[in-house]
């Protein structure tokens, strides 16, 4: 005998109490089941006086049980029961109530749909972030905007190019070199970083920043040596301050283009004074 066979045999049946309860039985027709384990076919008389319940009660209860399939008649005059094979018995309440908890689940994921508005989500690995990027990127209407380096664009130009051909516009700002090569067809633009589009130590070199849309955003980070991460929403508001961002990168990079000397001259090579007047600590050496 196994040392589960002997805690179940010390068990009683008064300890089946609550799992009965909890199984859907009322208090007497778990007390009137157990009885009738215990010595059957047995008549009601016979239930109730081993359950300890009122014999004129003993009746109802017997027919609650029989219509849950838990026992069955088995003669007249008298009427005597049985329990029904347990095994049988309790898979079926099994299948049931499995049956029964996939559709109320189904249906209340239905009635329940929470506003995307709400939430701010996070995903991690390469393929993982890639993979978000692309299905923003699929899903978008008119519009999408990003900055990132040319290296972390270039496993998305093929999803580019197909949202430019259902009439999507992609304006890019990118850093590396030769990035005009990214601009693979008309509805694209890729304007360099600054008009020169030079790398710089940095955050910048390992994150790739994109909004779809008014609706959509993702900022992604791919340090060396370490796993890629991923944040990405559909809050209105946290997706108007990125696009306000990209948006001054587009207007700095138009900027550039007209009085690039003349910036440099009065606030140094790439802003740098400027920057360093209001930039913390932190960010001070870092890309721009």
């Amino acid at each position: 005998m196994t040392s589960d066979n002997r805690d179940m045999s010390s068990h009683t049946p008064d300890d089946l109490l609550p799992a009965l309860r909890r199984l859907g039985f009322t208090d007497h027709e778990a007390r009137a089941y157990l009885a009738l384990t215990q010595d059957h076919p047995a008549t009601a008389y016979t239930v109730a006086k081993r359950a300890a319940l009122p014999r004129a009660n003993t009746y109802t209860v017997l027919r609650s049980l029989e219509q849950k399939g838990a026992i069955e008649a088995v003669s007249e005059s008298p009427v005597r029961y049985t329990p029904r094979a347990p095994e049988d018995f309790f898979s079926g309440i099994a299948h049931q109530t499995a049956l029964l908890c996939d559709e109320v689940a189904l249906q209340v994921a239905a009635l329940s749909v929470p506003s995307p508005d709400t939430f701010m989500w996070y995903c991690e690995g390469v393929e993982a972030v890639r993979k978000k990027v692309d299905e923003l990127i699929d899903q978008a209407a008119q519009r999408v905007w990003i900055k990132s380096p040319r290296y972390l664009i270039e496993p998305h130009l093929e999803r580019l190019r197909a949202a430019c051909e259902r009439g999507v516009q992609v304006l890019i700002v990118a850093f590396g070199t030769a990035v005009e090569e990214l601009e693979v067809h008309a509805r694209m633009k890729v304007l360099p970083h600054e008009g020169h589009s030079e790398m710089f130590r940095g955050p910048n070199t390992e994150m790739f920043t994109m909004t779809t849309d008014v609706s959509g955003m993702v900022i992604a980070n791919h340090p060396a040596g370490q796993p890629s991460t991923a944040s990405y929403a559909r809050n209105r508001s946290i997706v108007h301050v990125v696009q306000t961002l990209l948006l001054h990168e587009f207007l700095l990079v138009e900027i550039y283009a007209k009085l690039g000397d003349q910036l440099d001259e009065a606030f140094g090579p790439g802003l740098s004074k400027l920057r360093r007047k209001y930039q913390p600590p932190h960010m001070r050496g870092t890309a721009r």
